[in-house]
């Protein structure tokens, strides 16, 4: 497979880019058009109003460069319209282009998810065989803690301890706690590290936890 790419995007991303700077110095023209015909057009109201009152002839050139200047401002509002005219034809013209783009971007985006997903599952099939491992001990162990106790306590009359309290994991508690510290993962943590980004602080404080 190619790797991405992304043409099709960078010529729209381009060509939306360079259509709004267009249309950007052309509304500033607009705006200065649009100013010199109100100026224009009230230099031949006066001019009119002048000519009446000295009973002479109106100024041709102040109207012709009103005219001008109208004509000049209906071909920027044109052009302005045909630009995103123009905008539009091209961004129809490549949605098949964008679409395949995108399928592209996404299956090579999945493949990389899907690399990290494996390692993943062997962590966790590796955190849940250690689980099943300490299971075994832990029964191992309390098998042989009453094999070796139970009778001299009963002998001697003491209270023998629960041996299944000795490394209890806490299953169902929903977030870690500072002093009774699990190598179990809680709700807390997984919300911390996929919702925030991070270790929440009882678990970064106890990487070194249960080390000699």
């Amino acid at each position: 497979m190619d790797l991405f790419k992304g043409d099709t995007i960078k010529k729209i991303n381009k060509l939306v880019e360079k259509g709004e700077e267009r249309k950007k110095k052309l509304l500033t023209k607009i705006e200065e058009l649009k100013e010199d015909h109100e100026a224009l057009y009230q230099a031949e109201q006066d001019d009119f109003n002048q000519a009446i009152i000295e009973g002479s002839e109106p100024s041709k050139k102040i109207r012709n460069d009103r005219m001008k200047v109208e004509e000049e401002l209906k071909e920027s509002y044109e052009l302005l319209s045909k630009i995103d005219v123009a905008i539009e034809s091209e961004l129809k013209k490549s949605k098949n282009d964008v679409e395949k783009e995108r399928r592209q971007f996404t299956q090579e985006k999945k493949e990389e998810f899907n690399e990290l997903f494996a390692e993943l599952n062997d962590l966790k099939l590796a955190y849940l065989n250690k689980l099943i491992e300490y299971h075994n001990k832990e029964r191992a162990y309390v098998s042989e803690y009453r094999r070796t106790f139970q009778d001299i306590h009963n002998k001697l009359g003491l209270r023998m301890p629960d041996p299944r309290d000795h490394n209890k994991l806490f299953l169902h508690q929903r977030y870690q706690v500072a002093e009774r510290y699990s190598p179990l993962i809680y709700g807390d943590e997984f919300e911390a590290a996929l919702d925030e980004g991070k270790l929440t602080f009882i678990t970064a404080q106890n990487k070194d936890a249960f080390k000699k």
